[in-house]
Order: C-alpha cells, then structure tokens, then sequence
C-alpha cells in the first residue's frame, strides 16, 4: 500500500539518490537505478504535487524495469487517478503476477473508481483472510476507502478494527484511523478525545497538537486552536503544517495581515503551493485588494504550469472574481469563459458568469445562469446558492432584488435563514428605509435570544449599519432627556 513516505524523504540515504538522479536529468548522462529507487522517487515528486516529474521517473523506470511490479502498480494508479481507467487496466494487466498483495490493492482501487464496490469488497475480504485479519492489512484497507472518500465502507472496516479488540485506549493506531475518520467526514468533536489520549503518551507529537488544533478550527473555536498549534510552534517553529494552521486560525479571526505573513513565508518551501497560491488569494481579496489577488493569481499560473484542467478553471475563476471585485467585468468575462472552457459544469464558474452579467447589466442572462446553477445543485447546497446570488446583488448595491434572494431562503429553509435576515436588514438600511430595517432588526434580536452575533457586528458588511444605527439611538435617548 501506499505507505507513509515523509520520514524516508529525509534521509540522507534518499537525498543521495534523488541528487544523483537529478544531476543525471539536468545533464543528461544516462545513469542506472535500481526499480525501487525509481518508485522511490516518484513517489517523492507525487508527494510534492509534481505530476510530470512523478511520470516521468516512473516511465524511466518501466524503461530500464519493463516488467517491475512496484513500477507498474504506480503507473496503472496514476493513470486510474487521472481517469484513464482503460489504460490503467492494460498496465495492470502487464503485470506477471496478479495474485501480489499490492496488485490485488490496485485491482480493488479500480473498481471502487468504477463503483463496482461489491466486487471490490469481496478482493478485500480476500485479503484480510490471508493475512488472518492483521491490523496492517485492516488499516490498508480503511484508509483506501479514507482515499476515495467512500463514507460508508471505511466506517464498516473501521468498525471490523473495532470488533477485533482495539480503541481508542488500547491502540494508537486505532487513534489515528479514528481521527482521520472524524475530521475527514465532519465529525471533529468526536476526534478530541483520541487526540488528547495521544497527546497524552506522546506530549511532543506535532502532528498530533496539529491535528487536535485542526480538530478545535473546524468546531470554530479559535482559542482553543490558537492554543494547540502554539504548542507545535513551541516544539518546532518552523514545522511548516503548523504554521499553514496558525495562518488559519488568523484567517479565522480576520487577521489578514497576520495570516498573509505566514502564507507568503510557506510558499517558496510549500509541498502543495496551490494550496497557499490559494490563501494568498483569499487573504487579498478579504482585505479589499484586488489587484494583489489578480497578480497574484497569474503568478500561480506560471509558477505551477502542471496543474490540472480543473486546478486552472479554478485559477481563472479566481481572475474573473478579482475584475468583478474592481469593476471589470469585460476582462473578467474573459477568464471565466477560459475557466468554462476547461470544465463545462463548473457551478462556482457558472454562479460567478452571472454576477459579471448583473454588472453588465444584462440582468435577464444572470438570472438565467442562477436558475441553472440552481438547477445542477444537489438539495444539500441550495440555501448557500442563494446566499451567494443574494451577496452578488448586494454586493451591487441592487437591494430589492437581494432581498428577494434571500426571503427564498427564509420561506425555504428557515433553519439556515440568519445571515440571510442580516442581509434584509442592511439592504433595507442601504435603501434609507430605516424603519423597515430596525423591524427586521428586532426579528434578528428576538430569535437570536436578544443579541446580536459578534460575528455578524464585526462583518464589513454590515459593521457601518450598526454603528450608525447605534449613534442614532444615542441621539434619541439624549433628546428623550
């Protein structure tokens, strides 16, 4: 299986042979490897996000290692992740000896991709059987489920860890599956017990203080996370997972500033910098600088010439919101149509087509647009699609209509309607209707157990209504006096 690579990565036995191999790329010097070096490597650049210097290892190594089975299972599994199942298959079937334990792993990858699942399942019984149901091949098994983010069935081997003796108090790899399950399919609060178990046999684990410090950031309690990745940070101060955290957890409270610094420093040394690229970005745009975001954006694009067609719709999208941002909507129309181009039903791509459209004022074409992004949508997304519409008219001081967007939400889905009443609220207030605002205000207060969120007080959008409406209540108490 997939092992975990990183710590062999270091060292210095692994770095030679990477060195050599490079100077051998570099200089073209033809040079021998053993195949597993070659695997070795590849797996390496896999590791960094670096697709073409991964393929391109693997395919010396079939060269020198034409019927190596480490090297074919790696190219039939990257052909399958690129969707190239066919293919995948005619390399899998080069391979000598079907019955290996890796190729019976890779065979099972193929029809989960298929969603073949009964058939996959029954090579995996197979193969907990004839290894007497050790917890190595259990663990394998779950965390290829894990991999192709089938809920169902890594719950159901997880569960079969569970039933051969091992928890969260008897096993630390146990723990780990756990956890991996719990922030994987959006169940954090069940994963802090077993972190702090961990933490308490190892108290100077980093990747467990970083995981219980994700694990409190995605229960959005801040404190908490700034707390956990401080202890990482105090073990080792440049790991660079628990920094990308602490930029997360400043993002969280909208230190842009604080949480840029840590971006810009990731990125030279970033395993993923499409990841960071990404970040960036937002840290730009949520401080209202556009253009760094645009500029930003096109240096992603040369700096990670190896992305996927979807990574650089996703890389145009941002582009075409950026000119939204700074009233260009012919240039922005540009890039998305580039973005639509690559991926046809792109829904974010789509949804932001039709906010250049309303400031094109071509308002019919938005329109239609919205009600086909509507319409692509599973049931699960439909309220925040209409937020999103809802904020784009807002965003273009076009208030009736936001209000109309979002009293579809109240009427449809009445549990998910509170940023959407703010949003009445402050588009009434931008109306100069303030009697109609203070009314939906109330209805804010009254079902809010008479408060009103800090997060939605400290919103840009909303953070000048309420101090203004604050001053004019003051007035009127003075006056009353």
């Amino acid at each position: 299986m997939n092992n975990d690579l990183s710590s062999y990565f270091e060292d210095p036995e692994f770095k030679d042979i990477l060195a050599k191999y490079e100077g051998m790329v570099e200089n073209h010097t033809p040079t021998y490897f053993d195949a597993e070096e070659l695997t070795d490597i590849a797996e390496y650049y896999a590791s960094q996000g670096d697709e073409r210097k991964a393929e391109d290892a693997i395919d010396f190594a079939l060269r020198l290692h034409p019927t190596n089975t480490d090297a074919l299972v790696f190219k039939s599994r990257s052909l399958c992740i690129r969707g190239q199942l066919d293919e995948a298959y005619r390399v899998m079937n080069l391979i000598e000896d079907p019955s290996d334990r890796e190729v019976q792993f890779l065979k099972a990858d193929l029809l989960i991709e298929e969603r073949r699942m009964e058939e996959a399942e029954a090579i995996y019984d197979e193969l907990a059987k004839s290894e007497d149901e050790s917890l190595e091949v259990l663990l394998d098994i779950f965390m290829t489920y894990m991999d192709a983010n089938q809920m169902e069935y890594a719950s159901k081997w997880l569960e079969r860890i569970h039933a051969k003796g091992y928890n969260v108090h008897n096993s630390q790899k146990y723990r780990d599956a756990l956890c991996d399950f719990c922030m994987t399919f959006g169940q954090p609060e069940k994963a802090t017990e077993a972190f702090h178990l961990s933490l308490d046999e190892q108290p100077y684990s980093i990747p467990h203080w970083n995981g219980l410090a994700k694990c409190h950031l995605a229960q959005n309690d801040i404190e908490k996370a700034h707390e956990a990745i401080d202890f990482s940070l105090a073990i080792d101060e440049n790991n660079l997972e628990a920094l990308e955290v602490k930029g997360f957890c400043h993002l969280q409270n909208q230190n842009y500033e604080e949480a840029l610094a840590i971006f810009l420093r990731l990125l030279p040394d970033a395993k993923a910098p499409s990841r960071i690229y990404a970040l960036i970005v937002k840290c730009y745009l949520d401080m209202e600088m556009a253009t760094e975001a645009k500029d930003t954006c096109l240096e992603w694009l040369k700096k990670c010439p190896q992305m996927t067609g979807f990574e650089k719709s996703e890389v145009f999208s941002y582009i075409a919101l950026c000119y939204f941002n700074l009233q260009q909507p012919e240039e922005g129309m540009r890039y998305i149509d580039a973005a639509l181009d690559l991926e046809p039903y792109f829904r974010g791509a789509i949804l932001q087509k039709g906010m250049l459209y309303l400031q094109l004022q071509e308002n019919k074409k938005a329109e239609n647009l919205f009600q086909k992004v509507l319409d692509i949508s599973p049931d699960y997304e439909q309220s925040e699609i209409l937020y999103n519409i809802a904020n784009c008219y807002f965003f273009l001081n076009m208030y009736p209509e936001t209000i109309e967007w979002c009293k579809k939400i109240t009427a449809g889905y009445p549990d998910e309607q509170m940023e959407a009443l703010y949003l009445i609220a402050c588009s009434h207030y931008g109306m100069f209707d303030i009697e109609s605002c203070l009314k939906q205000l109330t209805e804010i207060w009254n079902i809010s157990n008479h408060q009103f969120e800090d997060d939605y007080l400290n919103d840009k959008r909303f953070k000048h209504m309420f101090t203004n409406i604050a001053i004019m209540s003051k007035n009127n108490r003075q006056k009353e006096q």
